[in-house]
């Protein structure tokens, strides 16, 4: 019973850092690559029955993504030993129309050229023939390695899924695989995250549109939410319907952050009189990320869609603050949306529903731009 208590003799470590640092990394992969991919992509899910990452494109091709990460590389014995674990589950997947990816935050698996991956997805074919080789050397390498497993199995069921496998590997569609290293991703906040937070801004400039002021001004909450989002993701089943991120889903959260701490005064929309308290819960929920569900796409574009009929039917009219005047109108039409956060609070449904609606109306140019740089119906 003693040498249960004893440590000299009970030797073990419950230290799963590194497995909780590869999730870690799979989730700010899948947010890399969904940036990279739009505004082509469709959905993504993190963790699917084929892949660590697998994203729809609109044209419904796939682009299927093996997630490999280390710690600390420079320990790592064989460099090439995660990629070799990568080629052997891609082979699995369907290569026609599709792209297959190795990411990983290890920058020299390639001896002839280090760091040639950094921060890019380059294909094959766009490689070096240095690096070509090393790749050709390699795939062929994991097919004499199970050739070798294969005459020392016994067992008949091994033999047969080796020989699958080994058939698959020998089979694998170079012109389809595409490689990436995100780096520096290591150790604290600062580092590991520094790449994903320049790819965020990167998307917000370059493929949004907004000036670099407002881009910095709601990368960090962006990314936050989306690494939560991520990590989520990952412990749903595959076969549960919630499990696809949709591009969609992804991107409102853009247009809810550039207006979030806008609270505008709407006092005189109000069918009653508001005090501090009712106002200070209305900011509660505001600031709530849930409240982020009423930003997205489908009811923004239905206030719109109401927005521009009033516009249309109010030429001619002297009207000096159309916004506030729609909200007065047709507030109400709008109030079931925001009953549930309420608590059937009539009060508190009436002030939630007009200071949303305020802040979609005069958010829509916003809207526009974010639904045309991603390939979001408006």
């Amino acid at each position: 019973m003693s040498e249960y208590l004893n440590e000299d003799i009970c030797q073990f470590s419950n230290d799963a850092s590194a497995s909780s640092f590869g999730w870690n990394f799979q989730a700010n992969a899948g947010i890399f690559l969904f940036l990279k991919y739009m505004p082509d992509a469709a959905d993504i899910k993190i963790e699917s029955i084929s892949q660590d990452i697998e994203i729809t494109l609109i044209d419904e091709r796939k682009v299927f993504a093996q997630a490999k990460s280390a710690q600390d590389s420079t320990t790592i014995k064989d460099q090439k030993e995660k990629f070799k674990d990568a080629i052997i589950s891609l082979a699995r997947n369907p290569y026609k129309d599709n792209q297959l990816v190795y990411i990983s935050n290890i920058p020299d698996t390639f001896k002839s050229a280090p760091n040639f991956f950094n921060n890019s997805i380059i294909p094959y074919n766009d490689c070096l023939a240095g690096i070509q080789k090393e790749i050709d050397d390699t795939i062929l390498s994991i097919s004499k390695n199970i050739a070798k497993k294969i005459k020392k199995e016994k067992d008949p069921l091994k033999i047969r899924k080796l020989e699958q496998i080994k058939v698959k590997v020998e089979n694998f569609h170079k012109e389809n695989l595409y490689i990436s290293t995100i780096y520096p991703y290591y150790g604290n906040e600062k580092n590991r995250y520094t790449i994903i937070g320049d790819s965020v801004i990167s998307f917000l400039t370059d493929t949004i549109g907004l000036t670099r002021d407002d881009a910095i001004s709601i990368k960090q909450k962006l990314l936050e939410h989306w690494q939560l989002n991520f990590e989520h993701n990952s412990t749903i089943k595959d076969e549960n319907k919630n499990k696809k991120i949709l591009k969609e889903d992804f991107t409102w959260p853009i247009v809810a952050f550039l207006v979030d701490g806008n609270f505008p005064d709407i006092d005189d929309c109000l069918s009653f009189l508001p005090d501090q308290s009712i106002k200070k819960e209305v900011e509660r929920i505001m600031n709530d990320p849930k409240s982020f569900y009423h930003a997205r796409y489908e009811f923004t574009n239905k206030v719109l869609q109401r927005y521009a009929q009033f516009k249309n039917q109010s030429i001619g009219k002297a009207i000096k603050k159309p916004e506030l005047e729609f909200i007065k109108e047709h507030g109400d039409e709008f109030r079931d949306e925001f009953v549930m956060l309420s608590n059937g609070d009539n009060e508190l449904t009436e002030y939630l529903t007009k200071v949303f609606l305020y802040r979609i109306l005069t958010s829509n140019r916003v809207v526009q731009k974010v639904c045309s740089a991603v390939g979001v119906k408006a």
